[in-house]
């Protein structure tokens, strides 16, 4: 294998946060509106393809992070809410022809949406077992000799199903793959570390996010026009809720419509360009939220790196260890790997886009550490797949998207290590 030369190591290094980088998101979501819906996106359906291994390396051990499938919107509220808008609305003749459409629809949609809040929906199900079909065809040396695989889910529903849905598929591949499932508080650390029944819990700090709202919204990303009042209501102003609450209610439930199969139930309320600024207002939220809150999964990644090591070592046999769990993690996940500079906040607020998109972690979304080992060299390599591409890591590599595992090792260990002994 070459040697890295000092001079290729400064230029990697200094180049490194913007290899991964997005250059024009606009683009990507006026060729695929359903990236508008963000943490919403159903998992895409194309297979990205990938680079092959350097000469006489092999893969040999996955290390997973999966958020669960598509799912019905998480909170018991949202649809009893939309329900008595909608009907208080139409009862006082304030519906324009659009609304009363919608008012129509959702009337007959209202006992599913009622019953189903907060579970897996069907097409959550069938991501997670292509997603598992998909990882086998792409690395048979792992798999084709069967093995045994690790799963631990977090503690909801939606998550164990999904979970199933992926080792199932995955079983069904080949007989010969053994395959553990847990769900436990004992486990929690990997999965979901502050849930509160997790016997381990600690407390992460919060960094304060290092562009003030006054900036990150200067130019009017904050407010965005209401579009849902202007499209539905004829007048608002008489409704027991305020016009500011109904449209954020009604934006809330127009980014779930891809996970429940829905989309256009509510017409066309935003044209292209407007669905492209609902989601970067929306991203810049999120993107704050996740990057500020990023020390939550330091246990996920402890636990991502005792296990391969513990593989690497001989210690343990296992050839793939699966955590399915929610994107509140999978997002600070991949703020904190640095998944093609994710971890770099740009000075300006209108760049965040290019570093990260909330459609990225959407559902389904997930981290793959590919492990790589060579009979002809001690080196093992590792590479990152964000929902199935290949990104960059922020570290020193003459070979992207492999990189060295003890390269990877140290530098989040040293993360790791900031927090090891508090409590």
């Amino acid at each position: 294998m070459k040697k890295v030369t000092l001079s290729i190591l400064i230029l990697v290094l200094a180049s490194s946060a913007v290899w991964g980088q997005k250059t024009d998101v606009k683009a990507e979501i006026m060729a695929d509106s359903l990236k508008a819906y963000g943490g919403d996106y159903p998992y895409p359906t194309e297979v990205p393809a990938l680079t092959k291994a350097p000469k006489g390396y092999k893969a040999f051990y996955i290390s997973h992070y999966g958020r669960h499938g598509s799912r019905y919107y998480w909170g018991a509220n949202l649809y009893p809410e939309i329900e008595a808008i909608l009907t208080e609305a139409h009862d006082k003749g304030v519906l324009t022809p659009a609304g009363e459409s919608f008012y129509a629809k959702y009337q007959e949609i209202y006992p599913e949406l009622k019953n189903g809040w907060g579970e897996l929906t069907p097409l959550g199900y069938e991501q997670h077992a292509r997603i598992a079909g998909t990882m086998y065809e792409n690395f048979p040396t792992v798999f084709k000799k069967g093995g045994h695989v690790n799963a631990v889910s977090s503690l909801s529903t939606r998550c164990i199903i999904s979970m199933a849905a992926f080792c199932q598929s995955l079983a069904g591949c080949n007989d010969k793959i053994d395959i553990y499932q847990r769900s436990s508080r004992e486990t929690l650390n990997a999965v979901v570390p502050d849930d509160r029944q997790n016997p381990y819990k600690r407390d992460f700090p919060r960094e304060k996010f290092p562009i003030a709202d006054s900036l990150l919204y200067a130019d009017g990303q904050k407010s965005g026009k209401n579009v849902f009042i202007e499209e539905l209501f004829s007048d608002a102003s008489g409704l027991s809720e305020p016009a500011e609450k109904i449209e954020f209610t009604l934006n809330t439930f127009f980014t779930t419509l891809p996970c429940i199969d829905y989309v256009g139930i509510m017409g066309d309320p935003m044209n292209a360009e407007e669905l492209y600024e609902n989601w970067e207002r929306g991203n810049r939220g999120t993107y704050k939220h996740y990057w500020s809150g990023r020390y939550v999964v330091v246990p996920i990644l402890r636990d991502i790196l005792d296990k391969a090591d513990d593989v690497i070592e001989g210690r343990c046999g296992d050839i793939a260890s699966l955590r399915f769990g929610h994107d509140s993690y999978l997002g600070p996940l991949t703020v904190l790997l640095g998944l093609d500079g994710a971890d770099k906040v740009p000075a300006d607020p209108a760049d965040i886009e290019k570093v990260y998109q909330s459609y990225r972690t959407g559902m389904a979304g997930n981290i793959q550490l590919i492990f790589y080992r060579s009979a002809k060299s001690d080196e093992i390599l590792v590479k990152a797949l964000l929902c199935g591409e290949e990104v960059t890591l922020p570290l020193p590599s003459d070979m992207h998207p492999y990189y060295r595992w003890s390269d990877f090792k140290a530098h989040f260990s040293s993360v790791c290590a900031q927090f090891d002994g508090q409590q």
